[in-house]
Parts: C-alpha cells; structure tokens; sequence
C-alpha cells in the first residue's frame, strides 16, 4: 500500500537567475535565496507562547512539573498511549532538568476541558491541586479526532485520488504559581494513502468525516513518535526560560516555610525575594489574574527539607501564605 507523510513546511521559490549574471550577482542572489529560505522555516513555527520573550532561566532550582494524564480522542488505545506518554516525559526531562512527576486523571469529562482555538483548557481544580501540590507547572496533552479527507494529486491525466489523514497533538503548560497560560502548541503529521474507491459515484458522494484509510501500524507509531518527540523538546526549551517562582505557603510565629527543598536545589543560604500583589487584570474566560508585583521583602534560607524550607526574615518584615518568591538575582 503506497503511504506517504508529510510534516508542516513552508517552501520559498525564487526566480532563475540570468544567464549572463555575474559570479558577484549570483553569489549575492543565492545568498538573499537563503536568508528568505531560513526565515521562512522561522515562520513556520506552531507553537503560541503566551508571554513575552525573556531570558533563560539562571536560578539553578529544578522547576516541578506535574503530568496530567493524556487525554485520547484518537482511539489510540491505552497501550500505545501509555507508550507515548512515557516517550514524551522521558524526552522532556532527557537532562534531568526538571522535577516531574505523573497526576491522576480528573472526573471531568474531555469535553469541559477543550478549546477550539488552543486545544485544551486547564481545569481550575486540578490547577488548584497542582498548587497545593507545590507543583510551579502542570501539563495537559491531547491527542485529536483523526480528521481524513479525500485529495485529488498530480496533474491530469496522472490525477490520483488519495486519502489524507492528520494526526495532531496539543499540548499545554499552566503556570500553577501565577495562574497564566505559559505554552499552547500544536504538532501535526499527515498521511496519506490509497482512496479505497467503488466507483465514481462513490468518490463524489464520500463525507470527510466519516472515512476511515487503512493505515499501517508502522507508519502511525513512526508519525505518533516524530509528534512526540517535538512537543517534548519545544515545551522543555520553553519551561527553561521561564523563570523559577515559588510560594510561601506558612507563615507564622513558629517560621515561614517556603515550598522548595532540597529536591529542586535549595540549599541554606540562598536569599529569596517576596513579591506583592500587581495589577488585576480579566482573562478570555473572565477570571481575575493578579499580575506579579514588586518586591516587598526578602527572605533567606536557614533550613531545608525534602519538597520544603524553613526561612529567616528580616525583622520588622511580616509575610502571609501564598505570596509569590524568586531568587534574589
């Protein structure tokens, strides 16, 4: 059975050049030829990040990233996508950057957690579990409807009819400390294989969404892994530049412990920043966000414990649970 993939891309086609150019000329011409060619490759690009571009990461802590489980509107199958998972967490803590670690499925029906435009939303009592969970990110993937629809190829009178199916994954990262949308991103693959025809008739009255192409199974996995393996290595190098921030989560006369320890990289003495409230603004779906504020105060690691750390503070400073803290730069 003849099938053929294709990923996302983009072509740049530039004009032939004059046969009595000039080497300099055409030298200049191929050179423009590439710069157009890269940044069209550049432009091509799925992911939507819902922030402004900021420096890396320089903190030194691991952030904790919590997995929620994939969901499958694929039909899959809860093998394979448990073989995907693993694929996908694996490729994103490849260097042991991160502190990851693989929630619980919510009783929440796939339905109330999509979103036409991004894929999926986040459930606000997961996210609420995640914070209590000292979680700094939380995870929801999606493996989409398999949409196939009926192509024409080639050029008559070598016109094919074929079957073109797109396998999509989004994939969503949550900043759990501050109640944003960090990443939202989609990656596809299409393939495409023989149209399973009777007659003409057949062909003209065939409805997109009701074919079913007979695939092979080791195409499927080899697309399902390229779709993987990107989003694992795109969200990885998202998460890296945002910066660590972490929360306060008691404070009182016995001490004021912060939800980091020795399992992110805190050791004593690092100094900590205590952020106050910013600006409130209203999101898409009219929830209040509090933006990060300015610094109010600073706190300095006296003892650490295993996901928790007991801190110092100025005197004359006081702080409450669920203030918002980054290393002091």
């Amino acid at each position: 059975m003849d099938q053929k993939v294709q990923g996302a891309g983009c072509r740049v086609k530039g004009r032939k050049p004059h046969a009595r150019m000039t080497k300099s000329a055409m030298k200049r011409l191929m050179f423009l030829l590439l710069s157009l060619v890269f940044l069209s490759a550049s432009g091509c690009a799925t992911t939507k990040r819902l922030y402004s571009k900021i420096s890396p990461d320089s903190s030194g802590l691991k952030k904790r990233v919590l997995s929620l489980p994939f969901w499958d509107q694929a039909g899959l199958g809860e093998e394979k996508l448990e073989q995907l998972t693993t694929q996908f967490l694996s490729r994103l803590n490849k260097d042991g950057a991160f502190v990851v670690e693989r929630g619980k499925r919510s009783s929440g029906a796939p339905d109330r957690v999509r979103s036409p435009e991004y894929g999926i939303v986040t459930d606000p009592e997961q996210a609420r579990r995640a914070d209590q969970m000292g979680m700094n990110v939380m995870l929801t993937a999606v493996f989409t409807p398999l949409e196939t629809q009926r192509i024409k190829t080639g050029i008559w009178p070598f016109r094919k009819i074929k079957d073109e199916t797109e396998i999509a994954m989004y994939v969503n990262a949550f900043d759990v400390i501050n109640g944003t949308l960090l990443v939202t991103r989609l990656e596809s693959v299409k393939i495409r294989t023989e149209a399973d025809l009777l007659d003409e008739d057949e062909e003209e009255a065939a409805e997109p969404q009701k074919l079913k192409p007979e695939i092979e199974e080791k195409t499927l996995d080899k697309s399902l892994s390229e779709i993987v393996d990107r989003q694992a290595a795109e969200v990885s190098s998202a998460l890296r530049e945002r910066p660590w921030l972490g929360r306060i989560i008691s404070s009182d006369a016995s001490g004021t412990f912060i939800n980091a320890g020795t399992d992110v990289g805190v050791v004593p003495g690092i100094v900590f920043e205590v952020l106050g409230t910013g600006e409130t603004i209203s999101s898409v779906s009219g929830q209040s966000l509090a933006l990060l504020g300015s610094k109010v105060g600073e706190i300095k690691v006296t003892e650490v414990m295993k996901d928790r750390a007991l801190t110092s503070v100025q005197e004359g400073s006081s702080f409450r649970a669920g203030q918002i803290i980054r290393i002091k730069r």
